[in-house]
């Protein structure tokens, strides 16, 4: 079965994606469910933010409706009150009409999955099949999106009612989110970086980095790992009221140090999906992030490291959830 695909056993399902329009804005659509719940159980949430990442239109729909239609193979298609997205060979098409949107997108091929040259890929690897209490799949870092997009409150930009998209997209799906978490994307030509983690038990930090650069970097748990502040080659800095996110990870022979920044006055929020339904602002991103990344490595494990690779992303997404979003510390 593909990751992409309806997970029935699971208490909640979201599907992210991130369209980079060809005036540098970006569109942010959500869908999300919460399943068995009366409290806000499927939301789709649609944010527009203007390419310096400063000002943001958003809308949340909570849907009455939310229908899976299971085709051959892993194809399927998905259908809300004003909207729905289909899965079919491996792409993903969208479609959304209401009195304030109108959206159209397909992606025309796979375009670039996790790890660029194996298409079935995902973040946790082999531990994709186990019942975390989260789980994590990004289906395309970069994918060119044709699209169409009338917003009738807002005035969009030169270029951006029709053509060509860069879109990312990934979904998550188990029991709910995380109380803390963080999550980064950015993307430059043939270069970017995907990131998530956080406390998903506590005392447990734990994260997923992929970096598809001059060659692909990852990491996961157990090397990515930190229990009750040991760490097996995990250190972190994560404060959301100045918009950093300082993650390093080190392993026998690779090094990944990625230094992210963005000014607080650029968050969005918008709800989270938890075990009781979806939490209106639970979380916060901004489009606005510095971000930059830097390969380490060494022959040995009792050598000193040397920087291989270093890039410097802008307009770069940057998320903190949960208690990582310190206006939710009491």
């Amino acid at each position: 079965m593909s990751h992409y695909s309806p997970h029935p056993s699971s208490s909640f399902e979201g599907y992210y994606q991130r369209f980079r329009l060809p005036s540098g804005a970006s569109i942010c659509l959500i869908v999300s469910a919460v399943f068995g719940v009366e409290n806000r159980p499927y939301m789709i949430s649609f944010t527009h933010v203007t390419s310096d990442g400063k000002t943001v239109w958003q809308k949340e729909y909570w849907s009455k409706k939310w229908e899976t239609n299971i085709q051959q193979g892993d194809d399927y298609t998905l259908e809300w009150d004003d909207g729905g997205f289909g899965f079919e060979d491996g792409k993903v098409y969208w479609k959304m009409q209401t009195k304030e949107v109108e959206f159209e997108a397909h992606q025309v091929s796979r375009a670039v999955p996790w790890q660029p040259q194996d298409p079935s890929s995902t973040p946790a690897g082999f531990m994709a099949r186990f019942p975390l209490p989260i789980q994590w799949h990004v289906h395309t870092v970069d994918a060119e999106v044709p699209f169409s997009l009338k917003l009738s409150e807002v005035d969009l930009a030169k270029g951006d009612e029709e053509g060509i998209a860069q879109a990312h997209v990934e979904k998550n799906w188990a029991v709910s989110f995380p109380n803390s978490y963080v999550w980064m994307q950015a993307r430059k030509n043939n270069k970017g970086l995907s990131l998530a983690g956080g406390s998903l038990l506590p005392g447990i930090q734990a994260y997923l980095v992929g970096y598809q650069g001059d060659s692909f970097v990852s990491f996961k748990p157990p090397t990515s790992t930190s229990i009750f502040g040991l760490s097996l080659g995990l250190y972190s800095e994560v404060i959301s009221s100045k918009g950093v996110i300082i993650i390093d990870i080190l392993g026998w022979f690779k090094r990944l140090r990625i230094s992210g920044k963005c000014d607080p006055s650029t968050y969005f929020s918008f709800a989270a999906p938890l075990s009781t339904g979806h939490e209106p602002d639970y979380t916060v991103q901004s489009y606005a992030s510095d971000i930059t990344v830097e390969v380490y490595e060494r022959s040995w494990p009792w050598q000193s490291w040397t920087c291989i690779e270093k890039e410097a992303f802008t307009g770069g997404g940057m998320e903190f959830g949960g208690d990582a979003y310190e206006r939710h510390e009491d």
